[in-house]
């Protein structure tokens, strides 16, 4: 039995997941939340997933125990479950910024896993960077990361790599997006149909997106292979540059990853 304490998207999006993709039944599932839209949204998304009425109940019926509730919301729930997990249990955390070693002080158990997972999960397509306490075997490790595999990539990693990749993949989510809207935008300014210039945006995206992945060029070297001199693209380069666009996005990267390391030391964990 696997248990969601919280079943906010990232909840409903991990469940779905191990349930569509990675063989798992809903019944195998069960979850506590305290708000009734997140819970019926969450049974909807995992059919036959079992909502039970607190964190301690949560603790008591599963195997393995996913913390998934907001960083501010965690000194509420570890309280309630502090010293109750039993040894063989492995605790996995998606709490953003919260490190191995708040989780191990404030739940007072040795087998924690931390990860921090991103939206695409939703369609299969997520990253999921995770770091293990030292108590973890290599078993559990491989079944969660297993698990997590269901919904897209899982990177292992040393825990001092959580906030700075996260800062990338779990936040980049939101980044892309407003590229989506601002260039769909720019198409719809120059004359294109709305309707087409969203459908554009998402197929340049998509075949720019491969065409880096297959090539063994650096992007700089593909983005060459369309800049002409004098010609449009050097035009819309040029913009860019004038925009502060690269800039932009690195410094967005920089600010969550210092974001999610704060978020993690303004949560009291006892």
């Amino acid at each position: 039995m696997i248990g969601f304490i919280g079943s906010g998207q990232m909840a409903r999006a991990l469940a779905a997941g191990f349930i569509h993709q990675g063989g798992l039944l809903g019944e195998e599932i069960c979850f506590t939340n305290p708000g009734d839209e997140n819970a019926a949204t969450f049974s909807a998304a995992v059919p036959g997933a079992k909502r039970l009425p607190d964190a301690a109940a949560v603790v008591q019926q599963a195997a393995h125990v996913w913390l998934a509730v907001k960083p501010q919301i965690l000194p509420r729930v570890l309280p309630i479950v502090r010293g109750s997990f039993r040894q063989e249990q492995v605790v996995v955390s998606v709490v953003a910024g919260v490190t191995l070693a708040a989780l191990l002080e404030g739940t007072q158990h040795a087998k924690i896993i931390r990860v921090s997972p991103s939206t695409p999960s939703l369609v299969g397509q997520g990253i999921s960077i995770l770091a293990a306490a030292p108590d973890v075997q290599a078993a559990e490790r491989a079944h969660v990361v297993s698990l997590l595999k269901t919904v897209g990539s899982a990177w292992e990693v040393e825990e001092r790599l959580i906030d700075p990749a996260s800062g990338l993949t779990s936040c980049g989510p939101a980044f892309v997006m407003t590229i989506i809207e601002a260039l769909a935008d720019g198409a719809v300014r120059a004359g294109v149909p709305r309707a087409m210039a969203n459908a554009l945006v998402l197929e340049l995206l998509t075949g720019s997106t491969e065409l880096a992945r297959q090539s063994p060029l650096h992007p700089a070297q593909l983005r060459e292979q369309v800049a002409s001199p004098a010609g449009s693209t050097m035009a819309g380069l040029a913009a860019l540059e004038q925009g502060g666009l690269r800039a932009a996005l690195s410094n967005a990267v920089v600010a969550s990853a210092h974001r999610a390391a704060e978020l993690g030391r303004l949560s009291p964990q006892t």
